[in-house]
């Protein structure tokens, strides 16, 4: 095996960690927390913490990150998220209440924040490593960070079973320490090409303000914004309503997990044939479909069976790989083509961007439907509220279709896409 494809392999196990440090509290952080004496909202707020992070890191990143600082970056942002998130897993021995909540949010705060600083120079450094896997790097990411997303709930419902809370986090941070420490010693450092011309602060700006990359943003935000409503309300429903203990949460949300990291991989080689605005199209279509699904199963007593929970989990798995996997290479040719000519810029400019989306969306999932709104209308009508949040997604994505295009295959290096 080439070295190169080696280096990008770890790569890839370290970006799934990123993932595994947030998926593997979702079966037990709510219960615990709540049992810790904080609100729905309080829950809500410290998943989140990870997400403003990484929006906040995410928009001073552009205006001070440069290329040739991206190895660097790469390698301290997991040392950053590993260190924080281990302690995380020492805040049971403090005390209840209003101390645990703004310790959490401050030790997740720091996670996110290395995170985003690892999110932002992930692209570009293995797309170095490997030129001739470049256009395929953003799926195979989305599909290491899928992996993380299935692994971690039931990792850490066995690790919670084993040792209790302290232990998934404790063993996520030195397995991501070991990651990055061995990709360090065998990835080769190679010259980063500067622009001539780099574009300045205001100008990134300006980029983001173009009427079809804020629709791309709009649609993905509202599509990664299920991660966070999952993560918050599903548990505590699980619990209650399927008594379901939390050493065997973890292993339901292997039906969104699961379905999530499938769909990525086909998504991601579908994408490299030339399919992903057909993909962004139908996915967005479907998600607030899949999500209307799982709220029927909720209300109608003949559906309300965990087994059909599972099964329309992996339907809205499924279409969240679809509605934010293509989003990259979408944002990365709308970038290219309104000025950022570079390809290093472009990509570093577009994982920021997916950066601060995800951010947002990690924000909006969580705190404002998970936390504010499960706290005060429930389980069921937390689902319609995030129904028509994804039907609006679905509405910005209208404008930029070629109608014509949407009866043949969608080209995107022919950019089928409409942008004039």
């Amino acid at each position: 095996m080439q070295r190169s494809t080696v280096v990008i392999l770890i790569g890839l196990v370290a970006y799934l960690c990123l993932a595994l440090n947030i998926s593997l509290m979702a079966p037990f952080y709510p219960i615990k927390a709540y049992g810790k004496g904080l609100s729905r909202f309080e829950i809500g707020l410290v998943s989140a913490s990870f997400s403003i992070a990484t929006l906040i890191a995410s928009l001073i990143l552009m205006v001070c990150m440069k290329p040739r600082d991206m190895y660097f970056m790469y390698f301290i942002g997991p040392v950053i998220s590993a260190v924080s998130i281990i302690c995380f897993g020492f805040l049971q021995y403090g005390p209840n209440g209003a101390v645990f909540s703004v310790m959490g949010f401050i030790t997740l705060f720091i996670s996110g924040t290395g995170g985003a600083i690892h999110f932002s120079a992930t692209l570009a450094v293995l797309s170095l490593a490997k030129k001739e896997w470049e256009q395929r790097m953003g799926s195979l990411l989305e599909a290491a960070y899928g992996m993380g997303m299935v692994i971690g709930p039931p990792l850490g419902s066995l690790a919670y079973r084993i040792g209790g809370y302290t232990l998934p986090f404790v063993c996520a941070g030195i397995f991501q320490l070991f990651v990055i420490s061995v990709i360090r010693i065998v990835m080769p450092i190679k010259r980063i090409e500067m622009p001539h011309t780099p574009p300045n602060v205001l100008t990134y700006f300006k980029y983001m303000t173009k009427p079809f990359i804020v629709l791309v943003m709009i649609s993905v935000l509202l599509s990664s914004s299920m991660f966070g409503v999952i993560d918050t309300i599903m548990s505590p429903y699980l619990k209650d309503h399927f008594q379901i203990s939390e050493d065997n949460i973890g292993f339901v949300f292997l039906g969104f997990g699961s379905m999530y990291a499938f769909a990525g991989i086909l998504f991601g080689i579908l994408v490299d044939k030339g399919y992903g605005g057909r993909i962004f199209f139908s996915c967005a279509l479907c998600l607030p479909i899949s999500v209307l699904m799982l709220y029927l199963c909720s209300v109608i007593e003949y559906l309300n069976h965990i087994e059909l929970f599972v099964v329309c989990l992996g339907f809205v798995g499924i279409n969240v790989a679809g509605a934010f996997i293509p989003g990259y290479l979408i944002v990365e040719k709308f970038v290219m083509q309104y000025g950022i000519e570079d390809p290093n810029e472009a990509k570093m400019f577009t994982a920021l961007v997916i950066t601060i989306i995800y951010g947002l969306g990690g924000i909006f999932g969580p705190v404002i439907v998970g936390g504010f709104t499960f706290g005060q209308i429930g389980f069921e009508n937390t689902l319609l509220v995030q129904f028509f949040a994804l039907c609006f997604g679905f509405l910005c994505v209208l404008p930029m279709i070629n109608r014509k295009a949407i009866l043949k295959k969608f080209v995107l290096e022919q950019y089928e896409l409409v942008v004039n």
